[in-house]
């Protein structure tokens, strides 16, 4: 059980609410796309299915654990219906701390077109290095966890982003403002 009082739970908390309503100021995603999460204990806090990232409330973040079950959800509200290739990524990289995963016009566009994305800038070479295609899965099926799993189980540790065929586009990172960070790098 998540105690609501405990320093850690707060500010991951924090963090969600805060990185969720930037991606949507900054046109990561709009309406009610998109979900973020964060690494607490033995499981994930994650964005409730159906709620736009403008308007994330602590009553919009439900923890739930690596097998799936949720644990807590103050709001009575469903997970992110992409909860699962959430947990794909964790439980592939135990490095990872956040999720963030939004549909940016530009990026989103080359993941339509089944291209990736290439990196021109010095920045992007440096910190994103690159973002492998994942093939088509209908968004928050098991197949499409699967192919973000066996993506990242072939790929180099220093990838910390994809391109999700017809989809959008997910970013993980050492912390949640990384993974944003590595969003809007990858958007420009």
């Amino acid at each position: 059980m998540i105690m609501e009082k405990e320093t850690e739970y707060r500010d991951k908390l924090a963090d969600i609410i805060k990185y969720s309503a930037l991606g949507y100021d900054r046109f990561l995603t709009i309406a009610d796309s998109g979900n973020v999460s964060s690494r607490y204990r033995d499981g994930i806090l994650i964005t409730a299915s159906g709620v736009s990232l403008k308007e994330v409330t602590e009553d919009g973040v439900l923890y739930v654990g690596m097998n799936g079950e949720v644990l807590s959800n103050p709001g009575g509200l469903k997970p992110s219906k992409e909860t699962q290739m959430h947990l794909a990524i964790y439980r592939q990289r135990p490095d990872v701390q956040g999720v963030y995963h939004v549909h940016p016009a530009y990026a989103t566009t080359y993941a339509v077109k089944g291209k990736e994305i290439p990196f021109l800038t010095s920045t992007a070479k440096r910190k994103i290095v690159a973002a492998p295609l994942v093939p088509y899965a209908p968004p928050g099926s098991e197949e499409l966890g699967r192919y973000v799993s066996d993506a990242l189980s072939r790929e180099d540790r220093s990838i910390h982003s994809l391109l999700l065929k017809d989809h959008g586009i997910v970013t993980f990172g050492e912390s949640l403002e990384q993974s944003f960070f590595l969003a809007e790098l990858l958007e420009m």
